[in-house]
C-alpha cells in the first residue's frame, strides 16, 4: 500500500532538513554504503522532520546514498504522519496479520533499489533484538547490513543557530521547573509532589515533551544516583534531595542536576556537597573550543580525589540534543578517555555526582553548557549556595 503525500510544516525550515539529508547521503557515499536504513526516532526527526511519541513498533526508512526516493515501512496508524514529510516519497504499510515479517518488505525495497551494502542503526532502542534477527534472516545472501550507528549522531553533535535557540528555550523551561520544585520543597512533602510541581511548571511554560520524567530521590534513595523515579516517600530535614530535570523545546533538551537539604545537614553530607560543587567548578577552566573535553573530566576528577572521594572511570557529562524516550543523550561523553574536542555549537550536560555508601547518601550537581566561539555559556547555572532550604 502506498500513501499519497500531503505537505505539512517540518520542525525547521524545509531547506534546513534538505541540507541535513544531503550531508547524510554524502557520508554514506564516503563510507561505501549504498544508503542507510534508519530506525532511530532522533534521526528521523533530525533529517526528515518526522515526529511521533517514540519507540514502540517496528518502522524502517530507506534513504539511498546520492540520490533516490526515500521509502518508509510502518504500521497504518503512523502512515499519514510520515506521509506529511516532504522528504518521504513512498510509505508502505505492514499489518498485524500479514504472512511475511515487515523485514521481508524492507529487504525487497533494498533489492529493488539495487542496494548491496546498507548502513543500519544498531544502537537505537527502536531496533529490538527480534527485529534485528528478522532483518538479518531476510537479508542473508541478498543485502549486506553494516553497523553505521554513528553516522547520523555525528551530524547532530554540533548544533546550528536554530537548534541553539531551542536549547536556550529549553534552559528557560528548566529554570522555571526548578523554581517550582524549590517552592514546593518542605518537610513532609513527597518526592512525587516535587515531580508534579516540576512537570506542571515546565509544561505550563510551553516546554515540549521530555524524553524521561525527572528522576527525584531523597534520603537513602539518593543512592539510585539519578536513576530512580520519584515515590511517595516523605522528605525529612537534614537529608539530601536530588533532582535531575531535562526540559525540552522542539525535542531539544537542556539538562541539570541539583541537590538540596532541608535545615542543617550532617557534617558528612556538607562535605560531600562541597566536594561535588568544587569539582564541578574546577572543570569549567577547560571548556574551550579546540581543547579536549577529557581535560574537563581530568580537572573535575582531580578535585574529587583531592577532597578524599572518587569518581574514577566514570564520565562527568555528555552531549544532549534531540531526545525521545528513553534518553536525551547525544554520543559525546565527557570522560578522561575520550579525545573529542570542544566545538562551538556543542550542547552538553556537565555534572559531578558523589556518594557516601556508609552514610547511604548521594549528591549530584550539574548544568547545561553551550560551547561558544569565545568559550562557553551557562544558561541555567548551578548555585551551590541555594542547596540549603
Amino acid at each position: 500500500m502506498t500513501v499519497a503525500t500531503t505537505w505539512a510544516p517540518t520542525p525547521f525550515p524545509v531547506e534546513v532538513h534538505a541540507e541535513r539529508l544531503a550531508r547524510m547521503r554524502e557520508r554514506c557515499e564516503q563510507r561505501g554504503l549504498d544508503g542507510m536504513l534508519l530506525m532511530a526516532q532522533e534521526s528521523l526527526y533530525y533529517l526528515l522532520g518526522y515526529d511521533q511519541i517514540g519507540y514502540w513498533v517496528f518502522h524502517a526508512f530507506w534513504v539511498p546514498a546520492g540520490e533516490g526516493p526515500v521509502v518508509a515501512v510502518c504500521r497504518a496508524p503512523d502512515a499519514d504522519t510520515i506521509a506529511q514529510s516532504p522528504f518521504v516519497d513512498d510509505v508502505q504499510v505492514w499489518t498485524d496479520d500479514q504472512a511475511d515479517s515487515p523485514a521481508v518488505q524492507v529487504t525487497a525495497i533494498l533489492e529493488g533499489a539495487g542496494a548491496r551494502r546498507v548502513g543500519v542503526e544498531l544502537t537505537t532502542h527502536a531496533l529490538v533484538a527480534t527485529h534485528w534477527s528478522a532483518l538479518q534472516e531476510a537479508a542473508r545472501g541478498r543485502v549486506e547490513l553494516v553497523d553505521a550507528s554513528d553516522l547520523v549522531p555525528a551530524l547532530r553533535v554540533v548544533k546550528d543557530e536554530l537548534e541553539i535557540e531551542c536549547f536556550r528555550r529549553a534552559a528557560g523551561h528548566l529554570e522555571r521547573s526548578y523554581a517550582a520544585l524549590e517552592e514546593t520543597l518542605a518537610p513532609g512533602v513527597r518526592e512525587c509532589d516535587l515531580l508534579a510541581a516540576s512537570l506542571d511548571a515546565m509544561y505550563r511554560d510551553g516546554a515540549g515533551p521530555t524524553a524521561i520524567h525527572p528522576p527525584i530521590a531523597s534520603g537513602p534513595r539518593t543512592m539510585t544516583q539519578t536513576h530512580g523515579s520519584a515515590t511517595q516517600r516523605e522528605i525529612r530535614e537534614g537529608e539530601p534531595v536530588v533532582a535531575e530535570i531535562g526540559a525540552a523545546s522542539a525535542r531539544y533538551h537542556a539538562v541539570a542536576a541539583r541537590s538540596y537539604v532541608l535545615g542543617q545537614p550532617p557534617a558528612q553530607l556538607e562535605r560531600l556537597h562541597e566536594a561535588a560543587a568544587a569539582a564541578l567548578d574546577a572543570g569549567f577552566a577547560a571548556f574551550e573550543p579546540g581543547r579536549p573535553l577529557s581535560d574537563v573530566a581530568r580537572l573535575a576528577q582531580a578535585e574529587v580525589t583531592a577532597r578524599g572521594y572518587t569518581r574514577a572511570g566514570r564520565h562527568v557529562g555528555y552531549g544532549t540534543g534531540i531526545g525521545y524516550p528513553p534518553t536525551w543523550l547525544d554520543q559525546v561523553r565527557i570522560k578522561v578517555s575520550d579525545p573529542t574536542e570542544a566545538v562551538p555549537g556543542m550542547t552538553l550536560f556537565y555534572f559531578v555526582g558523589l556518594t557516601d555508601p556508609d552514610a547511604q547518601m548521594c549528591v549530584y550537581v550539574g548544568e547545561p553548557v553551550l560551547i561558544t566561539a569565545g568559550g562557553y555559556e551557562r544558561p541555567a547555572p548551578y548555585d551551590p549556595a541555594g542547596w540549603r532550604r
